[in-house]
């Protein structure tokens, strides 16, 4: 019993944490300079965007995202002008979102911590999406080698944030999506664990999508769905979409209308 309960008050703490607007200290609020791109004038086009063309949603993710479809495109270091970098899931990008007007504010290389750090300086002001599309986490477990709780310590407070900033806006939470390399497998299933338990079922849902690029030991990605280690290729993103379409259904009631749903 008292192990319950112990349980149950770590889990209050947590989601208590999460909507005080606390930052953890694991939490490094900064931009970065990890990538083939220029990260400061991507941000910049995210700001400049915004104030042209008010978002109905605003995807939030890493590499995985930036390199999906949409808008902004970034340019390659070293590229010539106007040469942008691929776009590895154009096509099922606009099936998800033909009609309504996104902002793909995926970046490449980013932590949680990076893209708290964009929206703390600016990528929201101003605007109010519907919904909010976050997707963030395989960096912080994948290269800095974060654990889970750190992860989910930091994700909450980043939802937090956007909870802050865009406070009509619904949050779709979504997973950690598998990667190729089994050393990671058992993070990612329990930072996605945590994740969970940042939804509330009303104002932020969680989404695990990944769960369908898993091949046959169940934990690790198929290499059919993806480029390498960690990205999609083109069958990897429509599956992904396919997903987040469906859900999105559920929460936006104007998109399931212009979907005929």
């Amino acid at each position: 019993m008292k192990r319950l309960i112990f349980a149950a008050a770590a889990v209050l703490f947590f989601l208590a944490s999460a909507f005080a607007g606390t930052t953890p200290e694991t939490l490094k609020s900064e931009p970065h300079d990890r990538c083939v791109y220029n990260w400061n004038e991507r941000h910049a086009a995210v700001l400049a965007r915004h104030k042209k063309i008010p978002p109905d949603y605003v995807f939030f993710g890493d590499s995985i995202t930036h390199w999906w479809g949409g808008e902004p495109q970034s340019s390659k270091r070293g590229d010539a002008p106007g040469v942008k970098m691929p776009q590895f899931g154009k096509d099922s990008w606009g099936k998800i979102f033909a009609g309504h007007s996104v902002t793909n504010c995926g970046f490449g290389f980013d932590y949680i911590d990076n893209a708290y750090w964009r929206v703390e300086n600016g990528e929201l002001d101003g605007v109010s999406p519907r919904v909010i599309f976050v997707n963030l986490g395989t960096n912080n477990i994948g290269h800095r080698g974060d654990n889970a709780k750190v992860c989910g310590d930091n994700m909450a407070a980043f939802v937090a944030l956007l909870r802050k900033k865009a406070p009509r806006a619904k949050i779709l939470l979504i997973g950690i999506y598998p990667r190729r390399e089994a050393k990671f497998a058992a993070a990612i299933a329990e930072t996605n664990r945590f994740y969970a338990k940042i939804a509330d079922g009303k104002r932020v849902i969680f989404i695990n999508p990944g769960k369908r690029l898993l091949g046959a030991d169940g934990k690790t990605a198929d290499s059919k769905f993806l480029r390498d280690v960690v990205h999609p290729n083109a069958a990897g993103y429509r599956i992904l979409a396919d997903e987040i379409a469906d859900a999105l259904a559920k929460l936006d009631p104007l998109y399931a209308r212009s979907r005929g749903k």
